[in-house]
Order: structure tokens, then sequence, then C-alpha cells
């Protein structure tokens, strides 16, 4: 049984190899054959032709066939059931298929035009204009603070003692020594100084637990916090708090962006108009 169900695998291969090597040697329009039909729907040598590699086997080009076919077979009874029972709302697919095309066209085009068109450059004078009217709009949500920090690594007393003296120094000199001192440990200094973070962040790097934070932070300016593998040195530079306003510097990329974002808005609305105008002038565009 085996040795049968083996020779009609081979025989298969075989009749699938000779009408690939018959069709490719064929006259397309009059030799081109039906290989598969599902319903109303078939599928031609020419359509089967180009799935089969060139330099192929016959055993592989039937094996490749073979799948082509049932998948496509396969393909075709779900989409046969799908026209026969969707209702004709859930079939109009054409429409939406011409309506998406015509969308993806239209964006497309418009993007290109504004790449071409649009004004990027946002002065600081527009930033702070955009930002003074509209205030009310940058409030914080969250405690937010320029910071400096490190971690020193132990419990040495002398070497706390000393690093904590150049910590708290104000002269430039004792900063540069507690530098080297730290970088001679290879003890990082992160540095927020630039930039503003969210107390909240902070807190996750930094073991620092206020039962009031708003309170905390305006009392606070160097803070010593240990954990069982250290101590921190924080240094809290500034501060803005919660339900305040948000400080120019903050919100400068976010305000950046609405600015272009309105720019952008305006000229695709002028360009469509000036394009309808044109269309309109050279009688592109009729009303009978």
């Amino acid at each position: 049984m085996a040795r049968r169900s083996g020779e009609t695998a081979m025989g298969r291969a075989a009749i699938f190899a000779a009408l690939l090597l018959a069709s490719c040697g064929a006259n397309r329009d009059k030799a081109d054959r039906i290989v598969a039909q599902a319903y109303d729907d078939k599928l031609y040598w020419s359509d089967l032709r180009p799935v089969i590699p060139m330099g192929a086997s016959p055993e592989d080009s039937a094996a490749i066939a073979r799948r082509f076919l049932d998948n496509w077979a396969r393909d075709h009874v779900m989409l046969h059931m799908a026209q026969q029972n969707l209702d004709q709302r859930q079939l109009n697919v054409e429409e939406r298929i011409k309506a998406y095309r015509e969308s993806l066209l239209t964006f497309a085009y418009e993007q290109a035009l504004v790449q071409q068109n649009l004004d990027t450059v946002v002065s600081g004078s527009q930033i702070q204009d955009y930002y003074d009217k509209n205030i009310a709009n940058f409030q914080l949500k969250d405690n937010i603070v320029r910071v400096r920090w490190f971690k020193l690594h132990g419990n040495d007393k002398k070497l706390l003692a000393r690093v904590e003296q150049l910590w708290r120094s104000t002269d430039g000199e004792d900063t540069h020594k507690l530098e080297v001192l730290l970088a001679q440990r290879g003890t990082t200094i992160t540095d927020t100084h630039d930039n503003w973070m969210e107390f909240s962040v902070l807190q996750q790097q930094v073991p620092l637990t206020p039962d009031n934070p708003t309170d905390w932070l305006q009392r606070q300016g160097k803070v010593i916090v240990k954990d069982p593998n250290g101590t921190y040195f924080v240094d809290i530079f500034d501060h803005r708090l919660k339900d305040s306003t948000s400080p120019i510097d903050l919100v400068e990329p976010q305000i950046r962006a609405i600015i272009i974002n309105q720019r952008k808005l305006k000229l695709v609305e002028r360009l469509r108009e000036e394009l309808y105008n044109n269309a309109l002038a050279n009688k592109d565009v009729r009303f009978p």
C-alpha cells in the first residue's frame, strides 16, 4: 500500500513536471490552459509559470506547483463563501478601496507640497509670544527639579567626611578636587543641571521619600541620603512645583512643534484653495 502511495506521488510529480515543460514551449495565446478552477475563477499556466524558479528540478517544480495551487484553491473557497454570505454593505469593498487609494494619493501629494513650501524656522520671540498667550495650557503635572547627584559606595567614614567637605564647599577648586576623587573611584556623577526632570523620576534613582514633596522641595538645596549600599549626595539647584507654570525652556520643543503644525495646516488649506482656483480658471473644473 505504501509503495502504491509512493508511486502515486511520483506520478503526480511527473505529470506536473511534464505539463510545466510542455507549457513553457507552447505559444501562450493558443496553449495557455486552465490548471485549477474554483467556482467561476480560473487559474492558467501563464499564472503558474512565474512561480516556478528557473532551473528547479522536476520534483521541486511539482512540489512548488502543488503548494501554489492548493493555496490558491483554499483562498478562493474562502473568497467565494464570503461573497455568498456577506451582505451588500459588507461586500462594498471596491468603493472603500477606491476611497482609501484616493485618500493616500491626496495625503502623499499634500506631504510633498508641505516639504517644498513649509517654513520650519521658529524664532525665540515666536516661541515666547505663543507661551505668553497660552500660558494657562502649560501647567506642571508633577514637581520638577534641576539636580546633580552621585552615590559613594561603602561606609568609609574618613572618605565620606572628605567627600562631604569638598561637596559642600563653594570653592571651584574644591569642586574640581571632588570630581577627580570620584573619577579615581569610578563614581559617576549624574547632572541634569541644564535640563529639568520630574521629581518622581529622580525618586526612582535616589531614595528620597518625603511625606510631602511639594513642601520638602521648597526647603532643600543639598541633601544626603543613605541606603544599605552607600551614600547619595544630591544637589537640588532649582525646582518648580506641581500645578505652577511650566518654565518656557521645558516646553519649548512642544511649542515649536505646535507652531510648525499650525503653519502646516494653514499651508495645506492655502495650497488646496490655490490649486482649486487654478483648475477653475483653466476650466478643468466646470459646473454645466
